[in-house]
């Protein structure tokens, strides 16, 4: 009971933040009209009064983080519920997720553009153009305030563009702020089914496999992520259905669907990877999966060869990269040059921890996949907090280690990634600063400092 009471403050939090938030919207200025009279207010270089929001959503998160580390600390059966009752969880993270969509606003405007990459597709035109999007539609207009017209062109798979198609066809009748919420349903309920998916994926007891389950679902920068509609929980789903396949001995088929997942989101073929160096069985099915996803992605590589990467900027924030940018600026001052240089040093890094990865994995240790995952996060300049997802689902393969410490942190963390788009552009200064609090998680990773995080003490 006592894990149940400390878990049911996740969701707690979040209605608070709901209540605090909509007494701000009671004294909104009159510059963010236009963005509260959109179908899903996004919080866009509001300024003094994104500041007020943004802060008022992370001390509430902070409190749910709080009694997310507590059951994660408590770990082996002192998640709510007996051993095995990965329901109760899958509960607790509904509920939690239908308690953030009380939020009246969001901080990310991704899930315009899934609804506008799918009314594309209905409407038969290529998500993958980056072609000017004709007014007097209610999903296009909401998508032009967002994002300009054009807005990007789309950057996930085609299986992801195909599910967003059909769910904006299927609430077509309603408007569109019922598609919007179509999406970040679909978002919500793939998290659900991620705490499902975790408890038979994860190897152990069923202790161990419902710790698992928790790590993922009831991590309350997951459930913001997934109550704003953004796709990796779907894509996690997909990779963690091919997990439980494996599991149950169909390794070459749940290699393939795990690499599969890339359709949703390309990097998530990746996540083939521990299977195919735990089993070699599993290295067909994961090519036949990869194959399949590069095979029908191939619109997605154009548009990426001849759209993004011509018209690509590098402006690292809330980031290592956000750290040693301005450095290389001072040795390098043209900005080419020291974007090259910044990612040289981050490349660097990035090399050390696989190596120490790589170590730890020849002595079978699990938490070596952690320093792997700590690695990635060193080359991603834009850390935004829905990827902090990926770092769940390998912090739950070793739970307690300094690695996963550091994961959990590090998805705290990336909700500092929101303030350069919600209060607006910030000063080299402060820039830094924000960089550097966005890195700290990896100090957790000394002896000394990682112990309390995890252990409760």
């Amino acid at each position: 009971m006592k894990a149940l009471r400390i878990a049911l403050a996740i969701p707690g939090a979040f209605l608070a933040a709901a209540l605090v938030m909509r007494t701000l919207g009671i004294h909104a200025p009159e510059s963010v009209a236009t963005d509260l009279a959109q179908p899903l207010a996004v919080v866009t270089n509001w300024s003094a009064y994104g500041a007020a929001q943004l802060g008022a959503l992370m001390a509430a998160l902070a409190l749910a983080m709080w009694a997310y580390l507590r059951i994660v600390a408590l770990g082996r059966g002192a998640v709510p519920g007996r051993p095995g009752s990965v329901l109760v969880v899958a509960g607790i993270a509904a509920f939690a997720l239908l308690c953030a969509a009380c939020v009246p606003v969001i901080f990310s405007s991704d899930v315009y553009a899934y609804a506008a990459y799918g009314e594309l597709a209905r409407l038969g035109a290529d998500p993958y153009a980056h072609g000017l999007l004709p007014h007097g539609n209610a999903l296009f207009d909401a998508a032009i305030v967002q994002w300009g017209n054009p807005p990007p062109a789309c950057v996930y798979g085609p299986a992801f563009v195909a599910i967003a198609e059909a769910i904006v066809s299927l609430a077509a009748p309603f408007g569109a702020v019922v598609q919007l919420d179509g999406l970040r349903t679909l978002s919500s309920g793939a998290l659900v089914l991620c705490v499902v998916l975790a408890y038979a994926a994860y190897p152990g007891s069923r202790a161990d496999r419902l710790t698992a389950a928790a790590t993922i679902g009831l991590n309350p920068v997951a459930i913001w992520g997934a109550a704003e509609g953004h796709n990796d929980a779907l894509a996690l789903a997909i990779a963690l259905g091919g997990f439980a396949l494996a599991r149950r001995g169909l390794l070459g088929i749940g290699a393939a669907v795990v690499a599969f997942s890339g359709s949703v989101k390309l990097p998530g073929i990746a996540a083939a990877i521990p299977l195919v160096l735990a089993n070699r069985r599993a290295a067909i099915g994961a090519v036949a999966g990869a194959a399949a996803t590069l095979t029908i992605s191939a619109p997605l590589f154009a548009s990426v060869a001849t759209r993004l990467a011509p018209h690509g900027r590098y402006a690292p924030q809330a980031s290592f990269q956000a750290i040693v940018i301005p450095l290389a600026r001072l040795l390098v001052p043209a900005d080419g040059l020291a974007s090259v240089v910044t990612w040289a040093i981050a490349a660097a890094a990035a090399a050390a921890f696989a190596a120490m990865a790589a170590a730890m994995l020849r002595r079978r240790q699990p938490e070596g996949w952690t320093y792997f995952a700590l690695a990635g996060w060193l080359l991603v300049p834009n850390p935004y907090p829905w990827y902090a997802l990926w770092l769940l689902a390998v912090a739950a393969v070793a739970p307690g280690s300094r690695g996963a410490a550091a994961l959990l942190a590090l998805s705290f963390a990336s909700l500092l990634r929101y303030v350069p788009d919600a209060v607006g552009a910030p000063a080299p200064g402060v820039a830094i600063a924000l960089g550097i609090a966005a890195t700290l998680p990896f100090a957790l990773l000394r002896p000394r400092a990682s112990s309390g995080i995890i252990n409760g003490s």
